[in-house]
């Protein structure tokens, strides 16, 4: 088994599902007490949320970039963000390291070809809805045709939230319409699926308040991760 470096901490409640997820996929497969080989950089979410939102990602490169060193220093053999939109800056971490660098969207997107969808819709933060790291990557690599929120009020009243009361685990009755408003309006415009492209939005939407399937990057990613561990 591989020893994966996590940075994560953005947000905990994000992280603590990573973790238990992870660990509990490699237990299944091995069975017994197995758990996984992990080693944890956890920031101040405080911290990191502000240079996202603010588009400081020079800062949040260096920052990213000396947590996956010291993981390497300390015996990881892959590396992964346990967050969409730091992904942002994968590319900077990736080569810093040069270790593998487990993508979370190379398994969302294998996930939703696999299930034979071609238009997705897709709900993040500002970075990931109107930056193209994450939607540009499900297009060119994964043949996928996708959707953000038409209206920008609507996409920054979205990424307010996920800043702000997610972060917190605040979940109101006005945060979950607003998301189910922008889910119907995506499958009025054709979207098969919705991707959660943000570690908090399960927090918010469950399979059965939508009428698309969702495909939620944390159960992908986690499981993704320890399939690599194990069998890479």
């Amino acid at each position: 088994m591989k020893t994966l470096g996590l940075l994560g901490g953005m947000s905990y409640h994000a992280t603590l599902l990573y973790y238990a997820q992870i660990n509990a996929q490699v237990q299944a497969r091995l069975g017994g007490a197995h758990s996984a080989r992990l080693i944890l950089q956890s920031y101040d979410h405080q911290e990191m949320g502000g240079l996202f939102n603010s588009k400081q990602w020079d800062k949040a490169a260096d920052i990213l970039v000396q947590g996956a060193l010291g993981l390497k220093a300390a015996g990881a053999e892959g590396v992964m963000m346990c967050v969409n939109t730091a992904h942002k800056v994968a590319g900077q971490v990736e080569s810093a390291t040069g270790l593998p660098f487990l993508h979370i969207i190379d398994f969302t997107g294998k996930a939703i070809i696999q299930r034979g969808y071609k238009k997705v819709g897709l709900l993040g933060t500002a970075p990931v809805m109107e930056d193209d790291f994450i939607t540009a990557r499900l297009s060119e690599r994964f043949d996928l045709d996708v959707l953000v929120p038409a209206d920008a009020g609507q996409r920054k009243a979205i990424s307010d939230i996920i800043f702000g009361d997610l972060a917190k685990m605040i979940v109101t009755a006005q945060t979950k319409s607003l998301f189910q408003d922008a889910i119907a309006d995506l499958v009025k415009r054709g979207a098969q699926a919705i991707v959660l492209a943000c570690t908090e939005l399960r927090f918010v939407l469950k399979p059965e308040e939508v009428s698309v399937p969702l495909f939620d990057t944390v159960d992908l990613h986690a499981k993704g991760a320890a399939d690599w561990a194990l069998d890479s």
